[in-house]
Protein backbone atom coordinates (compact mmCIF):
# COMPACT_ATOMS: atom_id res chain seq x y z
CA UNK A 1 0.00 0.00 0.00
CA UNK A 2 2.75 2.25 0.32
CA UNK A 3 2.93 4.93 3.62
CA UNK A 4 4.04 8.67 2.77
CA UNK A 5 3.43 11.95 4.11
CA UNK A 6 1.74 14.87 1.94
CA UNK A 7 3.34 17.72 0.33
CA UNK A 8 0.74 19.93 3.79
CA UNK A 9 1.80 16.81 6.44
CA UNK A 10 5.81 17.69 5.59
CA UNK A 11 4.81 21.86 5.55
CA UNK A 12 3.05 20.65 9.24
CA UNK A 13 6.37 19.56 10.32
CA UNK A 14 8.62 21.93 9.34
CA UNK A 15 7.19 24.88 10.14
CA UNK A 16 6.88 23.30 13.83
CA UNK A 17 10.66 22.39 13.63
CA UNK A 18 11.63 25.88 12.52
CA UNK A 19 9.47 27.85 14.75
CA UNK A 20 9.41 25.77 18.42
CA UNK A 21 12.96 24.03 18.26
CA UNK A 22 14.77 25.32 20.81
CA UNK A 23 18.06 24.80 19.66
CA UNK A 24 19.31 28.30 17.65
CA UNK A 25 19.37 29.71 21.24
CA UNK A 26 21.30 26.45 22.84
CA UNK A 27 24.08 27.18 19.69
CA UNK A 28 24.39 30.63 20.23
CA UNK A 29 25.14 30.39 23.74
CA UNK A 30 28.00 27.43 23.42
CA UNK A 31 29.12 29.56 20.56
CA UNK A 32 29.02 33.30 22.59
CA UNK A 33 30.38 31.64 25.60
CA UNK A 34 33.09 29.04 24.00
CA UNK A 35 34.07 30.41 20.40
CA UNK A 36 33.57 33.93 20.16
CA UNK A 37 35.97 34.99 22.87
CA UNK A 38 38.91 33.99 20.59
CA UNK A 39 38.02 34.36 17.31
CA UNK A 40 39.23 37.56 15.00
CA UNK A 41 36.62 40.01 14.76
CA UNK A 42 33.67 39.91 11.91
CA UNK A 43 34.13 35.43 11.93
CA UNK A 44 32.97 34.01 8.94
CA UNK A 45 29.89 31.30 9.44
CA UNK A 46 29.72 28.14 7.24
CA UNK A 47 26.35 26.94 7.73
CA UNK A 48 26.17 23.15 6.03
CA UNK A 49 22.03 22.42 5.92
CA UNK A 50 20.92 25.87 7.32
CA UNK A 51 17.35 24.41 7.25
CA UNK A 52 15.29 28.08 7.99
CA UNK A 53 18.20 29.76 8.38
CA UNK A 54 16.61 30.47 12.50
CA UNK A 55 20.21 29.59 13.50
CA UNK A 56 21.85 31.73 10.95
CA UNK A 57 19.58 34.80 12.44
CA UNK A 58 20.11 33.62 15.81
CA UNK A 59 24.36 34.15 14.80
CA UNK A 60 24.62 36.56 12.43
CA UNK A 61 25.23 39.15 14.48
CA UNK A 62 28.26 38.05 15.82
CA UNK A 63 29.02 37.20 11.77
CA UNK A 64 30.87 39.75 8.97
CA UNK A 65 29.72 37.08 6.97
CA UNK A 66 27.22 33.97 6.69
CA UNK A 67 27.09 30.99 3.83
CA UNK A 68 24.22 28.84 3.85
CA UNK A 69 24.18 25.49 1.86
CA UNK A 70 20.26 24.03 2.11
CA UNK A 71 19.26 22.01 -0.58
CA UNK A 72 15.66 22.23 -0.07
CA UNK A 73 14.64 25.83 -1.46
CA UNK A 74 11.07 25.48 0.03
CA UNK A 75 12.87 25.39 3.85
CA UNK A 76 14.59 28.29 3.53
CA UNK A 77 12.16 30.42 1.40
CA UNK A 78 11.35 32.46 3.61
CA UNK A 79 14.54 34.02 5.62
CA UNK A 80 15.53 37.39 5.59
CA UNK A 81 18.94 38.03 6.05
CA UNK A 82 20.99 40.31 4.20
CA UNK A 83 24.21 39.66 4.55
CA UNK A 84 23.75 35.95 3.96
CA UNK A 85 25.00 34.08 1.02
CA UNK A 86 22.26 31.24 0.23
CA UNK A 87 23.29 28.82 -1.88
CA UNK A 88 20.76 25.85 -2.85
CA UNK A 89 22.64 23.10 -3.04
CA UNK A 90 23.77 19.79 -0.95
CA UNK A 91 27.30 20.14 0.86
CA UNK A 92 28.68 17.36 -1.29
CA UNK A 93 28.66 19.72 -4.39
CA UNK A 94 30.07 22.83 -2.72
CA UNK A 95 33.23 23.72 -3.75
CA UNK A 96 34.79 27.26 -3.00
CA UNK A 97 38.17 28.42 -1.50
CA UNK A 98 36.88 30.51 1.49
CA UNK A 99 37.60 28.73 4.71
CA UNK A 100 35.39 29.86 7.80
CA UNK A 101 35.73 30.51 11.36
CA UNK A 102 33.03 27.94 12.44
CA UNK A 103 31.48 25.33 10.13
CA UNK A 104 28.33 24.51 11.60
CA UNK A 105 26.73 20.68 10.53
CA UNK A 106 23.01 20.65 12.88
CA UNK A 107 21.28 17.67 12.12
CA UNK A 108 22.24 17.39 8.68
CA UNK A 109 23.96 13.93 9.40
CA UNK A 110 20.52 11.78 9.55
CA UNK A 111 20.41 12.18 5.71
CA UNK A 112 24.09 10.96 4.63
CA UNK A 113 24.84 7.25 4.54
CA UNK A 114 26.55 5.84 7.78
CA UNK A 115 29.45 4.89 5.63
CA UNK A 116 30.43 8.28 4.70
CA UNK A 117 30.05 10.04 7.92
CA UNK A 118 34.03 10.27 8.11
CA UNK A 119 34.36 11.53 4.78
CA UNK A 120 31.67 13.87 5.29
CA UNK A 121 33.22 15.23 8.82
CA UNK A 122 36.46 15.67 7.04
CA UNK A 123 35.57 17.49 4.67
CA UNK A 124 33.44 19.87 6.90
CA UNK A 125 36.80 20.63 8.80
CA UNK A 126 38.70 21.41 5.22
CA UNK A 127 36.70 24.44 5.28
CA UNK A 128 37.50 25.62 9.03
CA UNK A 129 40.23 28.31 9.36
CA UNK A 130 43.04 27.18 11.55
CA UNK A 131 41.80 28.58 15.24
CA UNK A 132 38.08 27.76 14.10
CA UNK A 133 35.81 25.19 15.08
CA UNK A 134 33.85 22.73 13.44
CA UNK A 135 30.29 21.91 15.50
CA UNK A 136 29.01 18.82 14.76
CA UNK A 137 24.77 18.47 16.62
CA UNK A 138 22.84 15.39 16.40
CA UNK A 139 20.05 14.09 18.31
CA UNK A 140 21.06 12.36 21.58
CA UNK A 141 20.13 8.59 22.26
CA UNK A 142 18.13 9.29 24.94
CA UNK A 143 15.28 11.33 26.27
CA UNK A 144 12.00 11.38 24.35
CA UNK A 145 12.47 11.91 20.93
CA UNK A 146 14.93 9.19 21.11
CA UNK A 147 12.21 6.89 22.94
CA UNK A 148 10.11 7.69 20.50
CA UNK A 149 11.84 6.04 17.45
CA UNK A 150 13.29 3.27 19.64
CA UNK A 151 9.24 2.09 19.91
CA UNK A 152 9.63 1.74 16.01
CA UNK A 153 13.49 0.54 15.48
CA UNK A 154 15.70 -1.02 16.68
CA UNK A 155 18.93 0.67 14.71
CA UNK A 156 18.75 4.55 14.90
CA UNK A 157 21.47 6.68 13.48
CA UNK A 158 21.70 9.10 16.85
CA UNK A 159 24.29 10.83 18.20
CA UNK A 160 26.28 7.43 19.53
CA UNK A 161 27.42 6.44 16.10
CA UNK A 162 28.58 10.70 15.16
CA UNK A 163 30.73 10.77 18.73
CA UNK A 164 31.93 6.65 17.47
CA UNK A 165 32.94 8.89 14.26
CA UNK A 166 34.52 11.41 15.81
CA UNK A 167 36.53 9.38 18.41
CA UNK A 168 37.45 6.84 15.34
CA UNK A 169 39.35 10.03 13.74
CA UNK A 170 40.93 10.46 16.92
CA UNK A 171 39.96 14.49 16.49
CA UNK A 172 40.06 16.54 19.73
CA UNK A 173 36.28 16.98 20.48
CA UNK A 174 34.48 18.34 23.29
CA UNK A 175 31.10 16.93 23.68
CA UNK A 176 28.13 19.52 24.92
CA UNK A 177 24.82 17.74 26.28
CA UNK A 178 22.00 20.28 25.68
CA UNK A 179 17.89 19.77 25.35
CA UNK A 180 15.94 21.16 22.83
CA UNK A 181 12.33 20.36 21.77
CA UNK A 182 9.47 21.38 20.06
CA UNK A 183 5.64 22.76 20.74
CA UNK A 184 2.76 22.19 19.00
CA UNK A 185 -1.05 23.69 19.37
CA UNK A 186 -3.14 20.71 18.23
CA UNK A 187 -2.83 16.80 18.89
CA UNK A 188 -2.99 16.74 15.34
CA UNK A 189 0.38 18.98 14.70
CA UNK A 190 1.79 16.80 17.21
CA UNK A 191 0.75 13.41 15.76
CA UNK A 192 1.93 14.94 12.15
CA UNK A 193 5.35 16.13 13.81
CA UNK A 194 5.50 12.29 15.81
CA UNK A 195 5.26 10.94 12.26
CA UNK A 196 7.39 12.85 10.91
CA UNK A 197 10.47 12.14 13.03
CA UNK A 198 9.11 8.35 13.29
CA UNK A 199 8.53 7.85 8.63
CA UNK A 200 11.96 9.89 8.38
CA UNK A 201 13.98 8.23 10.58
CA UNK A 202 13.41 4.71 11.38
CA UNK A 203 11.91 3.12 8.14
CA UNK A 204 13.61 3.41 4.14
CA UNK A 205 11.51 4.07 1.29
CA UNK A 206 11.33 0.57 0.56
CA UNK A 207 9.96 -0.62 3.76
CA UNK A 208 7.01 1.97 3.79
CA UNK A 209 6.39 1.08 0.53
CA UNK A 210 6.16 -2.64 1.58
CA UNK A 211 3.85 -1.96 4.36
CA UNK A 212 0.41 -3.92 4.49
CA UNK A 213 -2.95 -2.67 6.08
CA UNK A 214 -2.56 -4.47 9.28
CA UNK A 215 1.13 -2.66 9.96
CA UNK A 216 -0.14 0.25 9.31
CA UNK A 217 -2.78 0.46 11.17
CA UNK A 218 -0.57 -0.36 13.97
CA UNK A 219 1.71 2.55 13.06
CA UNK A 220 -0.59 4.92 13.42
CA UNK A 221 -1.89 3.19 16.71
CA UNK A 222 1.20 4.00 18.26
CA UNK A 223 2.07 7.22 16.95
CA UNK A 224 -1.22 8.49 18.46
CA UNK A 225 -0.66 7.16 21.62
CA UNK A 226 3.11 8.85 21.55
CA UNK A 227 1.31 11.92 20.19
CA UNK A 228 -1.36 12.05 23.42
CA UNK A 229 1.42 11.41 26.08
CA UNK A 230 3.12 15.07 24.37
CA UNK A 231 0.11 17.15 26.05
CA UNK A 232 1.23 18.90 28.70
CA UNK A 233 -1.72 20.59 31.95
CA UNK A 234 -0.79 24.20 29.83
CA UNK A 235 -3.05 22.51 27.00
CA UNK A 236 0.19 22.58 24.53
CA UNK A 237 1.77 19.58 23.38
CA UNK A 238 5.50 19.45 23.37
CA UNK A 239 8.14 16.76 22.88
CA UNK A 240 11.82 17.36 24.37
CA UNK A 241 14.89 16.18 22.72
CA UNK A 242 18.34 15.62 24.18
CA UNK A 243 21.13 16.64 21.62
CA UNK A 244 24.31 16.34 21.90
CA UNK A 245 26.97 19.11 20.11
CA UNK A 246 30.57 17.91 19.32
CA UNK A 247 33.14 20.50 19.24
CA UNK A 248 35.81 20.26 17.03
CA UNK A 249 38.63 22.87 16.93
CA UNK A 250 40.95 23.50 14.32
CA UNK A 251 44.75 23.93 15.54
Amino acid sequence: MGITMSPQEYATAFRLLAATARHPENIARVFEERMLPGLAPRPSLLDVGAGSGKVAERLAPHFGSLTLLEPNREQISGLKLDKAQVLIEPFERYDAPEKHELVLCSHVLYHVPLADWGAFIDRLLSFVRPGGYCLLIMAAGRGPTFELCRDFADTLNFGELMLDTVRGRQLAHEVLPTMSGFAARTFEEMYTLCRFFVLEGCFSAEQLAAMDADAARELDRKLRLHAERCLCPDGLYRLEQDEDMVLIPCP
